[in-house]
């Protein structure tokens, strides 16, 4: 079996029952890790193990902790996967996806990134928004644009292993530091668009909009805090030159605020953040860089006749920049995921 499917499941029903027979019948190595499910549920479970292998937590501690236990268990004994594929246990990912997902990796794709089209009245509201908001500010502290970032269907090669096991995260944050590391190493991303499918509304999801979300957010937070010391700095720098030079080197002054904060942000990123991880800082890091600095001393030429002083402007201007930001990171997004594929 070339291909293992790693199924994290917590409370399960008998929708995990035929999801598990059918990929069985594909072919596919199984591995279910039941996340805490308690006594009440280990019918379903021992109904899986003529077909899957069953992992046990004692505990519900979180998607990501039982995603991470199967993936060392993976690694452990990989019995000749060449690759392995993330699914959901509660039917919103079909068998016929999870096949096109196996194609993908066959074909070469070291990661593959499915897609939904998160728009209708069958999707529901905070699924629309709480993933427009997570594309919005992943896109911008990633610097790489994913039409969806919070499909739990994915594929990777085996060689992701270690990094996969080892990234922080517990619960639904854990995959989005996933995308947060694979940005960071310029890992070649294939996006597969599949079937959007919502079951009774997604009533079924263990998803809790407030808390989740406050720790995907976190998450995020914690994983570019690197970049977020650096900007920091950053703003030391651009008020201390604003207080003893004023606008007289502006045209000097921001440029190389901006390339020292772009230097300071590899090296926290690289030694600090990403240590263990080959953190990549390609051409895409560096044209973004170039780009925001470019866009903040535009706004500042622009300012500067009304008289306001430099840090005033430069801040005007670095707000200003966010959503211009955004939409060259959204605009230029399949331009470097080609490249990348192409580079790999």
């Amino acid at each position: 079996m070339e291909i293992a499917v790693l199924i994290p499941a917590y409370q399960p029903d008998s929708v995990l029952i035929s999801l598990v027979q059918a990929l069985h019948r594909e072919n596919f190595r199984l591995i279910v890790t039941d996340d805490g499910s308690g006594p009440a549920y280990a019918d379903i479970f021992s109904a899986l193990l003529p077909y899957a292998e069953v992992l046990t937590c004692p505990e519900n501690r979180g998607k990501g902790r039982a995603l991470k236990c199967a993936l060392r268990h993976l690694a452990a004994d990989p019995q000749g996967c060449r690759a392995f594929i993330t699914a959901d246990a509660d039917g919103q990912h079909t068998v016929t996806d999870i096949l096109r997902v196996r194609e993908a990796l066959l074909s070469g794709s070291r990661f593959v990134l499915t897609t939904r089209t998160l728009r209708g009245k069958s999707v529901p509201l905070r699924s629309r928004v709480g993933n427009g908001l997570s594309r919005f500010f992943f896109s911008l502290a990633a610097g790489c644009f994913l039409e969806d970032n919070q499909s739990g269907l994915r594929g990777f090669s085996t060689d992701c292993l270690p990094w996969l096991t080892e990234i922080g995260g517990e619960k639904y944050d854990y995959e989005m530091n996933v995308l947060l590391y694979a940005a960071r190493q310029e890992l070649p991303i294939t996006q597969l668009p599949i079937e959007t499918v919502y079951l009774d509304g997604n009533q079924s999801s263990h998803f809790d909009p407030l808390r989740d979300t406050l720790r995907i957010y976190r998450r995020m937070l914690d994983t570019a805090r690197g970049s977020v010391l650096a900007w920091l700095l950053h703003v030391a720098a651009i008020l201390l030159l604003s207080l003893t030079l004023g606008w007289h080197f502006f045209l000097f002054s921001i440029p190389l605020c901006g390339a020292g904060s772009a230097a300071l942000s590899y090296c926290f990123n690289r030694f600090l953040v990403f240590r263990r991880v080959r953190y990549a800082c390609g051409p895409r890091m560096l044209f973004g860089a170039a780009v925001r600095t470019s866009l903040r001393l535009l706004f500042c030429c622009i300012l500067h006749p009304l008289g306001l002083p430099l840090f005033a402007a430069w801040l005007i201007g670095s707000v200003l920049t966010v959503p211009l930001e955004y939409a060259y990171v959204r605009l230029t997004g399949p331009w470097w995921s080609s490249y990348a594929l192409r580079r790999s």
